[in-house]
């Protein structure tokens, strides 16, 4: 017989039923890694796919200037707002804790776990910045494989991209990502924004020094003269000014500057010496225009001269020809004469006839006797053959003076026409010269409107130890380098990544931030097996002082002339960098890249 159950224990396993059924309806369908890794390539079901995405999202810390609306969000938007980045992001990647890491103005804004080159296909260690974005690119190293949200680092191969992420180095020199983190950073950079790959991590801290690069207050605009004209190559007047050169408001500025400060005093500097290019150019296109008439009228003067210079020629060729013809026929008359005037060969006597020699000399008795003529004719022959000879000296003498006074002639012409020639190479050198002057000053002019044009892009510095030189790129473009003078210049100085934030309360300097990476003495000194032994020990190189490599003591050692400093705040702006180190620029600087530091 069945025993029902009271009432009161009915409501009871009623109520611990309700329990379990929302305890497993609460419970996870399975097992997620937490932490470092997580399930960020996961693919949930669609039912719950977005549920997922928030909870795959890396975490993102928060800016602590938010203040949270003390309203209670409904469904999906009771997630904690994420603040919009504030001022450049800096992106660090740990080799050692395979770790992203974004920083923005106020600190870290989202990290991410990666997975960096394997042995053999290390991720180089480097200052980097981001020269190229994907969302889908496939790869044409490695039979194009996939690298969802690429975002390329060096040309060579290094990318940030979305990829498996297996717990280690894994990938063939890319920083591999979670998908889903992938896009997200896809979205929050730009082009050229900093990448730091070092093997330890580095945080992004402010720093305030008085050698860091002050800016020029974008409101303090010098005024420049209007409707100055710049001459063009042609030696005519163009369309270009002043003001057009120094990309300046021909108005006065809301704002006048005070001309006694060093950043102003350098404006009204540089608007000077625009203005002295102005009429540098102007003057070269005149002096081009005025050495090229003299060059054409020296063309035309060397023209001329070689018409007498040609007639000349032929008159003493034809003087030359004459008094050479007159010695030939004065040649030929003595021959003739002299053959007529030999004497006739004995007859051949019987002995000779006899002789074993008789058949040549017959042949020769042959030839005289056939070249004998009637006496009448020879002497009358002979008699003017004479008398053309008496006549000989006086055409002879008649030919040397006519062709003395041809020579002559011809030696003046070929003088007039040197002459002419040097006239118009002078005249072509002077062309040239001042074409040169006129192609420096459009140069000069080239530059500075290049420079304006890319006056509102970030400038990057570069400052290297090893090289003794500062170098300024603006717009991925080399800008000009110089020489800069290092206290200590023998001790390491470490690699330390400058990022202006913003521009500072009064507009005249530069809020700033650093991320610094020790020089490494491990890297310069190779262990071996043998290091246990003291000869070993005797043989490795001294320790290299490393003490102090703050970024503080950097910018301390570092002399920079000030008119560079002042050239370099000019155009000074958020977001613009300067990078010391021990190492000089990277093989891959170069076209739309940045400066790369190698990393040791």
């Amino acid at each position: 017989m069945a025993v029902k159950p009271s009432p009161a224990r009915a409501l009871s396993l009623i109520a611990l039923a309700a329990v379990l059924a929302a305890g497993a309806g609460l419970a996870p369908t399975r097992a997620e890694a937490q932490g470092l890794f997580g399930n960020w390539d996961d693919a949930p079901p669609k039912a719950k796919l977005q549920k997922v995405k928030r909870r795959a999202e890396p975490a993102v810390i928060e800016n602590e200037d938010a203040k949270p609306s003390g309203k209670k969000k409904k469904g999906s938007q009771a997630a904690v707002e994420r603040a919009a980045a504030k001022g450049p992001l800096v992106i660090n990647v740990s080799l050692s804790r395979q770790r992203l890491v974004v920083y923005d103005a106020n600190g870290p804004i989202a990290e991410s776990p990666v997975s960096s080159g394997r042995v053999g296909y290390s991720t180089p260690a480097g200052v980097y910045s981001i020269v190229q974005k994907k969302r889908q690119h496939y790869s044409n190293l490695y039979a194009g494989a996939s690298m969802p949200n690429m975002q390329r680092i060096t040309w060579s191969g290094v990318a940030l991209h979305a990829g498996a992420l297996p717990g280690y180095p894994a990938s063939h020199g890319c920083i591999r990502l979670p998908h889903g983190f992938s896009q997200k950073l896809f979205g929050m950079t730009s082009m050229g924004t900093r990448v730091i790959v070092s093997r330890e991590p580095v945080t992004p801290v402010p720093i305030v020094h008085d050698r860091l690069f002050a800016a020029f207050p974008p409101e303090a605009v010098a005024t420049a003269p209007a409707n100055v004209k710049v001459a063009d190559a042609s030696g005519a007047a163009g369309a270009s000014t002043v003001s057009q050169v120094l990309g300046v408001s021909t108005a006065v500025a809301s704002e006048t500057p005070d001309m006694t400060t060093p950043r102003s005093a350098y404006r009204e500097r540089r608007r000077a010496e625009m203005e002295a290019l102005t009429g540098e150019i102007r003057a070269a296109g005149y002096e081009r225009a005025e050495k090229a008439n003299l060059l054409e009228q020296a063309q035309k003067a060397s023209a001329a001269a070689r018409q007498p210079l040609i007639a000349a020629r032929a008159e003493a060729e034809k003087a030359r020809t004459e008094m050479k013809e007159l010695e030939q026929a004065k040649a030929r008359a003595d021959r003739e004469l002299a053959e007529l005037e030999k004497p006739e060969a004995p007859p051949v006597t019987r002995e000779e006839r006899k002789s074993k020699k008789s058949a040549s000399k017959k042949a020769a008795a042959r030839k005289v006797s056939a070249k004998k003529v009637d006496p009448a004719v020879r002497d009358a022959r002979i008699a003017e053959l004479k008398d053309e000879l008496l006549e000989y000296p006086a055409l002879a003498e008649a030919a040397r003076v006519a062709w003395a006074s041809a020579d002559a002639a011809l030696k003046a012409a070929e003088a007039a026409a040197t002459e002419a020639d040097a006239r118009r190479t002078a005249a072509m050198n002077e062309l040239a010269s001042a074409n040169a002057r006129l192609q420096r000053g459009l140069s000069k002019e080239l530059a500075a409107k290049r420079m304006e044009q890319k006056r509102n892009l970030p400038v990057s510095v570069l400052v290297s130890r090893a090289k003794k030189r500062l170098y300024v790129r603006q717009g991925y473009e080399d800008m000009f380098d110089v020489e800069v003078a290092f206290d200590k210049p023998d001790e390491p100085i470490g690699t330390h990544v400058f990022t202006a934030l913003d521009y500072t309360a009064d507009r005249t300097g530069m809020q700033w931030s650093v991320a610094s990476i020790p020089y490494n003495k491990a890297s310069d000194v190779k262990k071996s097996k043998k290091d246990k032994t003291a000869k070993a020990k005797e043989q490795q190189p001294a320790p290299v002082s490393t003490s102090p490599q703050t970024a503080a003591a950097a910018l301390d050692r570092i002399a920079i002339p000030e008119d560079v400093r002042e050239q370099i705040a000019d155009v000074m702006k958020p977001g613009s960098s300067m990078i010391i180190s021990d190492g000089g620029i990277g093989n891959e600087t170069g076209e739309y890249t940045d400066f790369i530091v190698p990393l040791h």
